[in-house]
């Protein structure tokens, strides 16, 4: 069958339905000529034989649109049977090609499994959490209000009741404006009581969320007023776990701190604002609060009015916080107000290290339809005389390329299926690894709209990695193809122009993304490398507040007192101290007090004299290795009727007592308590207060014997492995007093891991993805060499047979790869510093731009090609030329042997003169 009567069989079976109207015409037509031809030789006139005809014939219109109608539904019929025909035929053909090169078959499948798996994972990730609205009703009106301080970088800084009631009174810009305040449960009942994260909310909390209970109701107004009775909304995960979602727990009474407390509602599940949390309960402003401009501790919230825009509302808050600060210079004189829409307030800090996981797993994925292009170039070069001969008999362009694009599709299709299988996986590593206080984590799934992606994403990378296969060998040359089985028809540089291409963007695509992952491995480890300032190893800590079965002052301490020698004597514990606030846990409580030193003016308005206050017991410098500077640290002799003490450290020290020795200074100051003057004893180094990148601030010790607080954190010495003793802490603090909360327990250790969580989520993904890129890079290098080297057979064979070593054979192989990665590294370093840049807010202390890690990546990336090179490149080196130049004769013609002989003889014979060097440079110039 020719070329043209493929393309006629074709056009026969692709009739448009002008052709189909024209075919029932002229049908139409011979019958009505039949008729009228009969009637005249019944004796009629051709113009009564017509008029006649007509007449029996019917309604013509009528009798064409049914004939047409039927025609083209047939014609349909036929085209849709010739195409699923020829469909079916092209899988099955794909399907035998695959089957003949299980192992070409299986790296292809596998290497698209990783890149669409990936993709697909991250994207489920960054579905739940970035794309999907979030629950709250119009979310455009919500929005987050903050103070700032001015003249500082503080912009983000919780509110304190007082403000909060002003702006409220004042402001025009709000539908609702309400505020949170952190606070602790109980659940009481049988066995020790289980503690709960709660939240007190102050009314029209809920309105400026747009939030509604998917059980029960909302609190109403004398809810919020004193002595209203107990009510409490639950959350959605403690109505599961606790409770058992339970549909009648609307109504019930609770007990909440061996109170009776009522159910009124649940909440729904994905509510982050201000973070999830296990209880809600009115909040009602205690006397004290209503004048309170210092304790910044609260959330706002506030629902803009209509027609008031995020600008709007900004403006008014700036105009109330001016006026303030005039009517209230001693607290207001510098803070400002930030408003900041809610939705950017969650996603603000996801955003961008979302985005760069998905450009990584993107890169990734063009690095797999890379290195499978490069294999179906490989194979088709392979099959280029099929494909000659295929085009010989009449195969048309077209046919060619569907068949081409039908492996493709195969391939996707399979790599789809095992991505789908890997990235149920990935979803579950990735919500194993990710932070716990990103927004709906547990949501994360393979859903419908995560299947669509994949479906888009598998069509899309047939699509990348099929078409420049196909185009290429759907035109093959047929001289080259038949002539000597093919070989000469891919051999030269010019046909492997487009195997480089793929090559070199691997490389360049591979070397960005360990760029990145480099980046942030440097950054980690400069973090981790941060001096705390503290001992971390071996040490547990239990959290508690006594305040419930304690209501004195002396009973907090006597029963703080008793907890702590009762851990002391439990085998295994070393040493054991109390604290207030302790560095890097996630529920210290923060107490921020106006420091005044005898001898100076009171501070002039606007004047910070704010220091972070903590209460210690006389070990825990010891015990944690905070180093004293100077002066003593708490003895057992700093008790309650004697001398007013404090301890400072250097951070204060720098700030108030720069030149001079602070050591028997008077200072007043309120420690969670009435302002006291005390005398400054000792001087102890700083520490890192909150996370391993945190600056030190200004800090102030007091004993526990002089502020009998309740808010404590036992921190215990162990001989040996900390969270291993811990359940048997729990059961001492239990011995003690069996209804005593344990708020919180974990050791330094996983306190400060918690806190790299994030950072940690970063580097372990980037630097998979990174890991599997180098791999897939390091691959296609090797496959290219492999298949330039196979290609080049005959040439090896004559450059050995004339007298080149197995070393010139290698350094002319590897040479070709050193090229190609020196493009692909050039063109990666241009592409690292376009797109690292974004990842700026991921480091700390490594600059996106750094110098170090673009030049140790470079270097890894060239090691790792000159291997991969260097295995087949030795391989074809230590080949048998004989063999090599028969493979050339294994195509030729048996009329051609003769003077293949003759040439063989001719260069055995030259390679043995004595102007073997000189005929070698002539016959090869180029080598």
């Amino acid at each position: 069958m020719t070329q043209s009567d493929d393309r006629d069989l074709w056009r026969l079976g692709t009739r448009n339905k002008s052709r189909v109207r024209q075919e029932v015409d002229e049908e139409i037509q011979t019958h009505l000529d039949a008729r009228i031809a009969q009637r005249e030789r019944q004796g009629l006139s051709p113009a009564a034989a017509r008029e006649e005809a007509l007449r029996l014939f019917g309604d013509l219109e009528e009798t064409k649109k049914v004939c047409l109608d039927s025609d083209w539904r047939r014609e349909r019929h036929v085209r849709r049977k010739e195409y699923y025909g020829e469909m079916k035929r092209d899988i099955i053909h794909a399907l035998r090609q695959l089957r003949r090169r299980p192992g070409f078959a299986l790296v292809a499948i596998l290497t698209l499994g990783v890149g669409i798996g990936a993709n697909t994972a991250v994207f489920s990730a960054a579905d739940h959490v970035l794309l999907r609205p979030l629950p709250y009703a119009d979310i455009d009106r919500v929005v987050t209000l903050w103070e700032t301080e001015r003249g500082t970088t503080t912009d983000h800084k919780e509110v304190s009741p007082g403000n909060m009631l002003d702006w409220r009174e004042r402001s025009s810009s709000f539908e609702h404006l309400a505020v949170a305040e952190p606070y602790g449960f109980d659940i009481t009942g049988d066995g020790p009581p289980t503690p709960l994260h709660a939240w007190l909310i102050s009314e029209g909390f809920f309105e400026a969320l747009g939030v509604e209970p998917i059980l029960g109701r909302n609190f109403v107004a004398e809810e919020f007023q004193p002595n209203s009775g107990f009510v409490v909304l639950l959350s959605y995960g403690l109505w599961q776990r606790h409770f058992g979602s339970n549909p009648s727990i609307v109504g019930q009474t609770i007990q909440i701190d061996h109170q009776a407390a009522t159910v009124v509602g649940v909440l729904p599940p994905e509510l982050e604002y201000p973070e999830p949390r296990d209880i809600w309960a009115p909040k009602w402003f205690r006397e004290s609060e209503l004048t309170d401009r210092y304790s910044d501790y609260m959330f706002a919230v506030g629902r803009l009015a209509p027609g008031v825009s995020v600008a709007g509302a900004r403006a008014d808050m700036d105009r109330i916080a001016a006026a303030m600060s005039e009517e209230f210079p001693r607290s207001n004189i510098n803070t400002g107000v930030n408003v900041i829409p809610l939705e950017q307030q969650i996603l603000g800090d996801v955003r961008p290290a979302l985005l760069v996981l998905l450009a990584a797993v993107g890169l990734l994925l063009l690095i797999a339809c890379a290195n499978v292009a490069t294999l179906l170039l490989a194979r088709g070069a392979e099959r280029e005389r099929e494909f000659g001969l295929r085009a010989a008999l009449g195969a048309g362009r077209a046919r060619l390329v569907r068949q081409l694009v039908s492996e493709s599709v195969l391939l996707a299709a399979a790599g789809g299926a095992v991505g789908l299988l890997l990235a149920n996986v990935g979803v579950r590593a990735l919500t194993a690894l990710m932070p716990p206080e990103l927004p709906r984590v547990g949501t994360i799934a393979i859903d419908g709209r995560v299947l669509a992606f994949a479906v888009i994403i598998t069509v899309l990378t047939a699509l990348l990695f099929g078409l420049a296969p196909s185009m290429r060998f759907s035109q093959p040359d047929l001289r080259g193809a038949l002539a000597a089985g093919g070989r000469s028809s891919t051999g030269g540089r010019q046909r492997t122009r487009l195997h480089r291409v793929l090559v070199v963007s691997e490389i360049a695509l591979a070397l960005i993304l360990l760029v990145g992952a480099g980046l942030l491995v440097r950054s980690y480890m400069d973090l981790v490398d941060n001096d705390l300032g503290f001992a971390t190893d071996n040490r547990a800590t239990i959290q508690m507040f006594l305040y419930d079965q304690n209501p004195t002052p002396i009973q907090r301490y006597q029963r703080a007192i008793e907890m702590e020698e009762r851990l002391e004597a439990t085998p295994g514990v070393a040493n054991v101290a109390i604290i207030s606030a302790l560095p890097f846990h996630p529920h210290k409580i923060g107490a921020d007090a106006t420091l005044r030193i005898e001898g100076r003016p009171q501070p002039a308005p606007g004047e910070d004299r704010q220091v972070f206050t903590t209460v210690a017991s006389p070990d825990l410098f010891r015990l944690m290795g905070i180093q004293l500077r100077s002066g003593r640290e708490f003895t057992a002799d700093d008790r309650a009727d004697g001398l007013q003490v404090a301890i400072i450290n250097e951070s204060l020290r720098r700030r108030f007592f720069p030149n001079e020795n602070p050591i028997g200074k008077q200072v007043t100051i309120g420690v969670m308590a009435a302002p006291v003057t005390r005398e400054i004893v000792g001087v102890v180094a700083d520490v890192r207060p909150t996370t391993l990148d945190s600056d030190p601030q200004p800090e102030l010790f007091v004993p526990f014997a002089q502020s009998m607080t309740g808010a404590v954190t036992f921190v215990v010495e162990t001989q040996r492995d900390a969270a291993a003793l811990m359940p048997t802490l729990r059961n001492q603090v239990w011995q003690v007093d069996p209804n005593q909360t344990i708020y919180y327990a974990a050791t330094v250790e996983e306190l400060i891991s918690d806190t790299l969580v994030e950072r940690r989520f970063h580097l372990v993904l980037l630097a998979v993805f990174s890991a599997v890129a180098l791999v897939l890079a390091t691959i296609g290098i090797y496959g290219l060499i492999s298949f330039s080297a196979s290609r080049r057979t005959n040439e090896i064979g004559v450059r050995m047979a004339l007298g080149a070593k197995n070393s010139d054979v290698v350094g002319m192989i590897l040479r070709d790869g050193v090229r190609m990665s020196l493009a692909g590294v050039a063109f990666g370093i241009a592409g690292a510093f376009a797109l690292t840049r974004f990842m700026g807010s991921m480091l700390y202390g490594v600059a996106p731009t750094d110098i170090l890690t673009y030049g140790l990546i470079a270097a890894l990336m060239l090691a790792v090609s000159a291997a991969a090179a260097y295995v087949p490149a030795q391989r074809a080196a230590n080949g048998d030329p004989l063999a090599a130049l028969r493979e050339e004769w294994s195509g030729v013609q048996p009329a051609s042997c003769v003077s293949s002989l003759i040439s063989y003889i001719c260069r055995r014979i030259i390679t043995t003169t004595p102007f073997r060097g000189v005929l070698w440079t002539l016959l090869m110039p180029e080598y």
